[in-house]
């Protein structure tokens, strides 16, 4: 009986998110807010489920799979303000700033000898993917 390669690294659940490292400036309709990201702001991906040395694995794997570029530890290494003008459609709005990441459930299989996938080992990794983003929206 000849199976199908294994699979290895698996990746389900997966959605990226941004996440505020500073407190949101708000500001009404018209208005002109700014935000400031101070330097030495720092996150860290995380890679839970994992056995020994099996993070740095997962982590490789994923920014294989997805389309960022990951860091395992991130800080802002200079201070940077942003201006928005809050458009005249939205009564109210706000500018963050901080990081992309990414969520994502994970896998560890391999293929037994009936065809077979069996999970080895399952998490969850919160991943950074880009620094020094800004975002708005309405409140």
């Amino acid at each position: 009986m000849s199976c199908p390669p294994d699979r290895g690294y698996d990746f389900s659940g997966s959605y990226t998110y941004y996440r505020d490292m500073e407190p949101r400036s708000g500001g009404d309709s018209g208005t002109t807010i700014s935000i400031t990201f101070h330097k030495g702001k720092a996150t860290t991906s995380t890679v839970g489920g994992a056995v020994s040395g099996e993070a740095k694995v997962v982590f490789v794997k994923a920014s294989a799979e997805f389309d960022c570029h990951f860091a395992w530890q991130w800080t802002n290494s200079s201070t940077h303000t942003w201006s928005w003008k809050v458009p005249n459609t939205m009564k109210h709005g706000y500018l963050h700033a901080g990081v992309k990441a990414r969520y994502t459930k994970w896998n560890h299989n391999t293929t037994e000898p009936n065809c077979k996938t069996k999970v080895l080992h399952k998490g969850t990794a919160r991943l950074v993917c880009n620094g020094r983003e800004t975002w708005h929206g309405k409140s």
